[in-house]
Formats: C-alpha cells, structure tokens, sequence
C-alpha cells in the first residue's frame, strides 16, 4: 500500500517513473551520497558569456573564483567554510518499488555542481553536494541527517512523502529551494520557495481559457478522470474548483487505479453515456497512453483532452500513435526533450549541455528543468551576498526577486509574492509529435494575461510554520528555529 501510495503521487506532480543511476555511485545505508565535483576542460566562450565562463541563460556569470583581494572565512552558519559550501538535494531513487525514482534531480545536482565548480563555485567556495535519498519512505530521516550534518540549505529536490519531515526541517531552521513539491505542507512551509510557484489557495487557469476559447460548447459536458490516492484527489478538487468559476459544467467524475486498469472500456463507456466532450486527465503517462488508445479502438473520442505536465512525455505519443492526437499538455517550461524543441531558447539548450557534458548518462526530464531552476536561484542569490554567506542574506535575495525565469528556462514568475503565474503556454499533440500551440502569446512562447489565475476558496492543505515565534514578525531563516 505504501508503494503504491507513493507511485501514485509522484505521477501526478511530474514525472517519468523510469530512471537509473549509475555503477560508480555508491549510497550508504543512511541514504547520503557524498559527490566530488569533476573537471574537463571545456573551452572558453565566445561573444555573449555561456557554460564555458561560469554564466547560464540571461543570468550573466553566476559561478566564480572569490573577488580579486576578498579572503575567504568560515561562516557563522552551518555548512559554511572558508572553502565550502554543503548543500542537500533529496529525492527517492533509491526506492526499492521503482529503482531511479526521480533520479532527473540528482542528475541535475551533480551536473551544476560540477559545472559551477569547475569555474569557481560561489565566489570561491566550492559545492560540497549531499545526496540524500529519501527512498520513498525516509524522508523524514533524511531531514533529520541534513539537520545533524550540518548542510547549509537544501536546494533542487523532491521527495513524495515531503510533508514527514518538515517540521524537523523547521526545526533547525534548514532552508529549502524545492526542485518539486508534492503536499501542501511542504509547498506553502515557512523556509520554502519554489522556483515555479503553486501555492495552494490558487489555480492556473489560462489553458482552460484557451480551450474555452477554441471549443465554446464542450466546456458544458466536462469529465473528470483522477487516479485513486489523495494527493491525486487533491489536484482534481482544485481543478475542478476552477473549471466551476469559469462556468464549465462537468458532468461525469470518476476514479482509477493508480497502478492501471485491466479495461479502460468501462470507464470510457461512462463517459459515452454522460456525454463528455473535453476530458480532465489527472496521473501519468503510461495510463493515459493505455486510456486514449482503448478509447481509439471503442471508436470514442473527445474533442479534447487536457492533463498537466507531467505529461509532457514522449510515450505518450509513441504508444497511442494517433490516438494521442488532441491531447493537450499545459506548462509553464519551455519545451526541452529534443534538440529541435529546444531551439530559440538559449537557456533550454543551455540545461541539455549541461547534463550531457557533466553528468553523461544523465536524464533529462521536466523535474530535471525545474531542479536546474532552484540551483541558478541558489547561486544567483548566494552571488549576491558576496563572501560573507548567511541563510538569512541567501533568503533575503532569492525573496525579493520580482521575475525569475531561471535564466529563460520558463516564464517569469514572482518570487517576492510566491503567487501562481499568470503566464503559461500550451504543447498539443498532433501527428505523434508534440507542437506548441498558438495561445496568443504575450512573452515568448507563454500567455501572461491577467485573469489566468484564480483564487481557490476550497481547504487543500496549510504550509507547516517555523515554531519560534519570532519568525512571524521577522521572517527570516535565524529566527525559524528552536
């Protein structure tokens, strides 16, 4: 029960399932990787600065050797020294049900660690990186270590079961940059942001607009289709919340195994009989593949489906075929998986060098992208405060930015507020490949109307909060903890 529990939530929030570490990696029982940063010689950068020069994106140089004439000391904070810098990144590949669970974030760790140290790290300081794996079920211990040991921040993770641990986190007064985060207790904690905010008193709406837009009639007869575990619950409810205040009417609602169905038939035959027209898909890629093409050979079809992005999956269409044709995948992520969809985004081309080059075998995926964006905010805000690195000054700087994008990874997001952006754009599938669709686009590819955002007035879950209660009149790493 407990793995499918997890398999299931995951699925939800992001990710291909499938992934594999590799042979020279070694973990301890306590779950700790320890990982040394590698060096190559890559060459120097031409006309605008890149990889080669320490910069990413937009972000101009963001990994360097300390100032000319600054002496590097040992910090007041944990996982300070004159040399380094120790920092965490959690997640569950070590999960005995789904071996390489998640391993898109370590991957992504490994690579910036080894890209930023190579030019310097953060003004002189070297990335010592902690693998810590949650194995599914262990994230609370993880934590707790993170808290022992000493690691100054937690940056570019996930873990599914992240609310068992947050208030040890709290506790100690660890902050965190999520790469991904599951529950509302850990998403809307004290000490975390997330680089693509998605509080849980507010929905996205723009590609619901869209569709309205395109299929006026089909958003009164609206199905919605959610895998069986809470936190999949969870998702449809703040949807469906949504959908509710723009008017749509749904009319059919109904529940799967997360793990999969024998027949999809009878589920589709359900939605025949209630007339549905646009379907809400809530679970993974592999499910949605097996639904859409049952629903081909039954001779049923809708005039759209929609799912989130996770689903932005090269299965998809690679297992349905044309019975994918339709599907509509929203996001917030410029596209990435092939080098043609990457092309004209510097920063997208950019992350796909950056893992081919320094962690080769590496995989590149969605939650990979965003765990990528957490480390540049990291760096960027730790730059920022120069040699003398506290959490509170690291905080105060990644709090106070007004547009992040991660260098051009994804559409501008407001981090001084931490509300959803009104920005997102929309990726169909049409004739077994995924294309961006045509949204009326304001910043790049991305949407960012206002209106495209809703407030929620549902309960889906409060944020775990600091326990000294200095922290609510000043909120500020120092004074979270005990």
């Amino acid at each position: 029960m407990q793995r499918l529990r997890g398999v299931a939530i995951l699925t939800v929030l992001a990710v291909a399932l499938a992934g594999c570490g590799r042979d020279e990696e070694t973990t301890d029982a306590g779950g700790v990787t320890d990982t040394s940063a590698s060096t190559g010689d890559t060459g120097g950068g031409d006309g605008e600065p890149g990889l080669d020069d320490g910069a990413f994106g937009d972000l101009g140089v963001i990994c360097r050797e300390a100032p000319e004439g600054e002496t590097l000391e040992a910090g007041t904070d944990p996982g300070v020294t004159a040399e380094s810098i120790q920092i965490s990144t959690f997640s569950d590949p070590g999960f005995s049900g789904r071996l390489g669970l998640n391993q898109e974030m370590f991957d992504t760790a490994e690579a910036f660690t080894s890209w930023c140290n190579e030019h310097g790290g953060i003004n002189g300081r070297r990335i010592e990186l902690k693998l810590r794996d949650a194995k599914l079920t262990e994230f609370q211990q993880r934590v707790i270590e993170a808290c022992d040991e000493g690691d100054f921040m937690s940056v570019g993770g996930g873990a599914v079961f992240d609310d068992t641990g947050q208030a040890d986190r709290l506790a100690c007064g660890l902050p965190i940059i999520y790469g991904y985060a599951v529950t509302a207790t850990a998403a809307d904690a004290d000490l975390a942001i997330q680089p693509i905010p998605n509080p849980g008193d507010q929905q996205a709406v723009g590609a619901m607009r869209w569709i309205e837009e395109e299929y006026p009639e089909s958003v009164q007869a609206v199905g919605i289709f959610a895998g069986q575990l809470e936190t999949t619950q969870v998702v449809a409810r703040r949807n469906k919340e949504a959908m509710e205040q723009l008017g749509w009417e749904i009319v059919h609602e109904d529940s799967y195994s997360p793990t999969g169905e024998q027949t999809w038939r009878p589920f589709l035959e359900s939605m025949k009989a209630a007339g549905v027209r646009g379907l809400y898909w809530v679970g993974e890629p592999a499910n949605l593949s097996k639904l859409l093409s049952e629903a081909a050979g039954l001779g049923i079809t809708f005039e759209w489906v929609m799912a989130d992005a996770n689903h932005y999956d090269p299965q998809i269409p690679e297992v349905a075929g044309e019975a994918a044709d339709g599907l509509y995948v929203r996001t917030a992520i410029h596209p990435f998986l092939t080098e043609e969809e990457a092309a004209g985004n510097e920063a997208t081309l950019q992350y796909r060098e950056l893992i081919e080059r320094y962690d080769p075998g590496g995989k590149i995926a969605y939650l990979g992208v965003q765990g990528l964006s957490s480390w540049l905010l990291f760096a960027k805000a730790a730059n920022e405060c120069g040699v003398e690195l506290t959490r509170d000054c690291v905080w105060e700087k990644a709090r106070e930015i007004t547009e992040w994008s991660g260098g051009g990874l994804h559409a501008p997001q407001d981090l001084s507020r931490g509300d959803a952006s009104d920005c997102f754009a929309l990726l169909v599938v049409e004739g077994g490949q995924f294309r961006t669709v045509d949204v009326g686009a304001t910043d790049g590819i991305y949407n960012c109307t206002e209106g495209n955002v809703v407030d929620l007035e549902g309960d889906y879950g409060t944020g775990a909060k600091c326990p000294n209660p200095a922290y609510a009149d000043d909120p500020k790493p120092s004074n979270c903890a005990t």
